[in-house]
C-alpha cells in the first residue's frame, strides 16, 4: 500500500488534539500530560506498524521494525510533539508523522527489514526548560547533568526531575549515547516556518544548511531626567540609544556580506518607563542568524563597534554580552543531493531556525526536507500545512531509504538484486544477472567495477547488443514520453528536453549521420556534459572507425553505470 493521506491527515489530527489549550492551539510542554497523550498515541501506532519502542537516557522515543536489529544501521526519520504555549499543529509534528507512515508503509509491502528508526526527539522548542533541543544535545554529549540541574519547568521541576517517569536517567548518558556506527543517517521533514515556499508555490525543498545563531543582550544606561525640563541637547536618553542602535541593525542585515544576514530585536524593556520620564535604562535582545559562520563573525563585530559607536554619540554607556552562539550547520552535501534526486531535482534552500539536526549534524549524515507553511505563519493556532505536502515529502524520504547498501545488496535474493541493479544498464538485466554470483560486494566502487569486468568480458555480439539497447539523444522515443525512468532523468539534467527548433533539428542529423555510418546509436554520459558539449562531440567522433566508437561507447556505458549506481545505492 503506498503512502497514505488519509492515515497522515488522522495522526496530525490526534496529535492536535492532545493540548493543554483546546480551541486555543497547541500547547504541549515536553513531558506535561499533554505531551505525554501524544507520545502514547504515536507509541500505540509504532506498535500497530509491527516496532519495538524503546527510550534513551536522554528521553528521546524509537521506534524500529522487530525484524531490524537495535545495533543494525538504519535511518533516523523523526522531529518532535513539544510545542511553543499557544503554538501549531504542524512544527515538529509533521516529521514524527513521516516516520510513522513510512513504517506503516513497509509492512503494508511486507519490507519488514527496511532499516527505518522513528525518533521523536524531547524538548526541541525550548520554552518548557529554557533550552531547545535539550534531548538531541544529551543524546550526543553535547550537554551533561551539571547544565540539567539549573534548567527548570514552570512547576520547578527540573528536565532530570520531570522527565524520570518518561526514561531520563542520568546514569546512563554516557552508556546510552548516539552511536554513528548504528545509522545511515537522520533525515527530519519539518514545515519551512517561513513564508517564501508558499509564496512561490514550491511543495518541497531540501535543506542545505541550518543558519547559526548568536544572541545578545544589550543594555544601554542613560540619565533619568524630567521630560519637559531637559533640553534635547542635554539629554542623555537611553531609549533614543538603544531606538538607533535597533534600527542601524535593520540596516545591516540589509546589506551585510557575505550574508544574508537576518537580525531581530525581540524583547525590550525600558526603566523607569513613565510618560514624562527621560529613560535612564533600556534592556534588549539582539538574535542574529546567518547560513555561515563567517558572516556572524563579521556581523558580531559590526554590533559591537555600532553599539560603542552610538553610546559615545548619544552620551550614554552600554553593556553588550553574548548568552548564545549555535554556529552554522552544513547538511551532508551527498544526502542533500541524494534527496534531491530522489525528489525529482528539488530546490536546495536554507533554514533559518535552529533543528535537532542542526545537532546531529556533525556526528551522521544530516539533511532536511521542507514542506511550506501556509503565508509563512508558525508558532501560531494559525499554522497550516497542505497534507499533500507532507505526503509527497513522505514518499521522498520513502524513495531514499529504499536505497539499499552495499551489505544489502550482496543479501539480496536473487530477484530482488536483479530488480534492483537490472536498470543499471540500460535494458540489459543479463549484466546484473551475472554479476549476482560474484556477491559480496564491498562498495559501490567494487560492485561498479564487477559489473564493468563483465561488460568487457561479454561476447562481440553482447557488446553490440548494449550499445543499441541505448535510445538516440532527443530521437524518437524521447518525442513519444518513452524513454526509461533512468535515461529521461540524465537526458533532462542534459538540457536535451528544453532545445531550440534548431537545435533539435541538429541533433536528429547528428543521430541520422552517426547511425549510418556505425550501425548504432550515439551513446555519451549525459550527466556530465551538457547540450552544447554533447553537440560538439557528435562530428569529433564521426572521425573514428567503428572499433574505436565501439570502444568509446562501451566506455560511456560503463560512466552512465557509476552515476546510476551512485543514485541508487546508498553509501556511507
Amino acid at each position: 500500500m503506498p503512502i497514505s493521506i488519509n492515515r497522515i491527515r488522522s495522526n496530525i489530527q490526534a496529535i492536535a488534539r492532545c493540548t493543554a489549550t483546546p480551541g486555543q492551539g497547541a500547547t504541549r510542554p515536553t513531558f506535561s500530560p499533554a505531551w505525554a497523550d501524544a507520545r502514547t498515541y504515536v507509541i500505540a501506532q509504532a506498535e500497530a506498524a509491527g516496532c519495538a519502542i524503546r527510550t534513551d537516557a536522554a528521553g528521546n522515543l524509537h521506534a524500529r521494525p522487530k525484524s531490524v536489529a537495535w545495533d543494525a544501521p538504519a535511518w533516523l526519520v523523526g522531529s518532535h510533539i513539544d510545542t511553543v504555549p499557544h503554538g501549531g499543529d504542524f512544527d515538529g509534528v509533521a516529521g514524527v508523522v513521516v516516520g510513522l507512515e513510512i513504517l506503516r508503509a513497509a509492512r503494508d509491502e511486507n519490507l519488514a527489514g527496511l532499516p527505518v528508526e522513528l525518533i521523536v526527539f524531547a524538548e526541541e522548542e525550548g520554552p518548557t526548560f529554557g533550552l531547545g533541543m535539550i534531548g538531541s544535545r544529551l543524546w550526543v554529549g553535547d550537554l551533561g547533568e551539571p547544565a540539567l540541574r539549573g534548567l527548570k519547568n514552570a512547576q520547578g521541576q527540573s528536565y532530570i526531575e520531570a522527565g524520570r517517569p518518561f526514561g531520563v536517567d542520568p546514569t546512563g548518558f554516557a552508556a546510552d549515547r548516539l552511536d554513528p556506527s548504528r545509522y545511515l543517517g537522520l533525515i527530519e521533514v519539518h514545515i519551512e516556518q517561513g513564508p517564501g515556499m508558499w509564496r512561490r508555490d514550491q511543495r518541497l525543498a531540501v535543506v542545505g544548511a541550518i543558519a547559526g545563531r548568536r544572541q545578545y543582550a544589550i543594555t544601554v544606561h542613560g540619565e533619568a531626567n524630567h521630560a519637559g525640563a531637559t533640553a534635547t541637547e542635554d539629554r542623555r536618553d537611553a531609549l533614543y540609544a538603544a531606538a538607533n542602535i535597533i534600527v542601524m541593525l535593520r540596516l545591516m542585515a540589509l546589506t551585510e556580506k557575505p550574508g544574508p544576514l537576518r537580525t531581530t530585536v525581540g524583547r525590550l524593556v525600558n526603566h523607569p518607563n513613565a510618560v514624562n520620564v527621560i529613560p535612564e535604562r533600556t534592556e534588549f535582545t539582539v538574535d542574529m542568524r546567518a547560513p555561515d559562520d563567517a558572516t556572524l563573525d563579521t556581523a558580531d563585530h559590526h554590533l559591537r563597534s555600532l553599539v560603542e559607536r552610538i553610546a559615545e554619540r548619544d552620551a550614554v554607556r552600554a553593556q553588550i554580552e553574548q548568552t548564545e552562539h549555535a554556529p552554522a550547520r552544513p547538511m551532508n552535501a551527498r544526502l542533500v543531493a541524494a534527496l534531491s534526486r530522489a525528489g525529482g531535482d528539488l530546490p536546495v534552500t536554507i533554514s533559518g531556525a535552529l533543528h535537532d539536526s542542526a545537532i546531529l549534524a556533525p556526528h551522521i549524515p544530516t539533511a532536511m526536507l521542507f514542506i511550506p507553511s501556509k503565508d509563512g505563519i508558525s508558532h501560531n493556532p494559525a499554522e497550516f500545512s497542505r497534507i499533500e505536502d507532507i505526503a509527497a515529502a513522505a514518499a521522498v524520504v520513502e524513495n531514499l531509504i529504499r536505497q539499499p547498501t552495499p551489505a544489502r545488496l550482496s543479501a539480496m535474493e536473487h530477484e530482488a538484486f536483479i530488480a534492483t541493479c537490472g536498470p543499471i544498464f540500460e535494458h540489459s538485466p543479463w549484466i546484473a544477472q551475472r554479476a549476482w554470483t560474484l556477491r559480496p560486494f564491498a562498495s559501490i566502487s567494487d560492485l561498479h567495477e564487477k559489473l564493468c569486468n563483465i561488460v568487457a568480458s561479454a561476447a562481440p555480439d553482447e557488446q553490440l547488443a548494449l550499445i543499441r539497447a541505448h535510445p538516440d539523444l532527443v530521437g524518437r522515443l524521447a518525442r513519444e514520453g518513452r524513454l526509461t525512468r533512468e535515461s529521461t532523468a540524465e537526458q533532462a539534467a542534459a538540457g536535451l528536453t528544453a532545445l531550440t527548433e534548431q537545435e533539435a533539428a541538429q541533433f536528429e542529423r547528428y543521430n541520422q549521420a552517426y547511425r549510418d555510418k556505425f550501425g548504432f546509436p550515439f551513446v555519451i554520459c549525459a550527466r556530465e556534459n551538457k547540450k552544447e558539449a554533447i553537440l560538439a562531440a557528435f562530428p569529433q567522433r564521426l572521425q573514428h572507425d567503428r572499433d574505436c566508437e565501439i570502444a568509446t561507447a562501451l566506455q560511456e556505458i560503463c560512466k552512465i553505470a557509476r552515476l546510476r549506481l551512485a543514485s541508487a545505492i546508498w553509501e556511507d
